[in-house]
């Protein structure tokens, strides 16, 4: 949430609170009355539920009620209005800066879309952006969109159906030279290469798979290359068992 947003909305608050503590108060005052009847005789005077006087009331009374329902009517619209405002400014920053990310991605070349924000397209990312590559992200869930903003503020981001040919074509795929299905789904994965290479262009597809039917069947449909997480962690496991120096074992002392 923006500055501007928690402004508004924390003086939307206290000019409500601010009201509420004026009509207890003064009623406590006015006519005596104790803060729960006065607290109670302002919300429904500010609510305008009409349930009827607590106590009757005395004509200095009704003129501090009068006043009351004045200032109620104001801040209510005050309310509404920063309301509403706060709502279209949210709507348009974000059409703003989707329209801002997309004219960004229009002019990138020789760039990496990546599908996918799980563990797998992460470490991709996070790889790329140390290489200083240019990437281009797309996945459709906001928790992962946060999450890779928080750690990559400055990454462009299509959020959208990775599955889509409108979402490749944001990601401006045409230009691009590799696409990289890493999504949690090796469906999903399997309908990222299908979808890649249905656009006819020369570019790379690399996908992630964890079922080999699945890794098979992406081969055929298209992609360059097929990684199976894990047949890679088996192949580190057995590198580093390997790269350790054998232990002697020790003989045993004749008796």
């Amino acid at each position: 949430m923006s500055n501007f947003a928690v402004k508004r909305i924390t003086s939307l608050i206290c000019l409500m609170s601010m009201v509420i503590i004026f009509g207890t108060t003064g009623f406590a005052l006015v006519e005596g009355w104790d803060l729960i009847d006065g607290l109670y005789m302002t919300l429904i005077t500010i609510s305008t539920v009409g349930y009827g006087e607590v106590q009757e009331l005395s004509p200095h009374g009704r003129v501090f009620t009068s006043v009351l329902i004045i200032l109620s009517m104001i801040s209510l619209v005050y309310w509404t209005a920063g309301v509403t405002s706060l709502l279209v400014s949210s709507d348009l920053q974000g059409d703003l800066q989707r329209k801002r990310e997309l004219k960004m991605v229009s002019k990138l070349r020789d760039h990496i879309v990546v599908c996918g924000g799980g563990v797998m397209a992460r470490t991709v990312i996070t790889g790329l952006i140390r290489q200083q590559k240019q990437v281009v992200a797309i996945m459709d869930q906001e928790d992962q969109i946060q999450m890779m903003k928080r750690i990559f503020p400055e990454l462009l981001i299509i959020k959208s159906d990775p599955k889509c040919e409108l979402s490749l074509a944001d990601a401006n795929i045409l230009k691009a030279n590799y696409l990289v299905a890493a999504m949690e789904s090796d469906f999903d994965n399997l309908m990222v290469t299908i979808t890649g290479n249905s656009l006819g262009i020369d570019i790379q597809i690399l996908s992630c798979a964890m079922n080999n039917e699945l890794a098979a069947k992406m081969l055929k449909v298209g992609a360059s290359e097929v990684i199976c997480p894990m047949v890679l962690c088996g192949e580190q496991v057995t590198s580093l068992i390997c790269a350790q120096p054998e232990t002697t074992q020790p003989e045993m002392a004749a008796c």
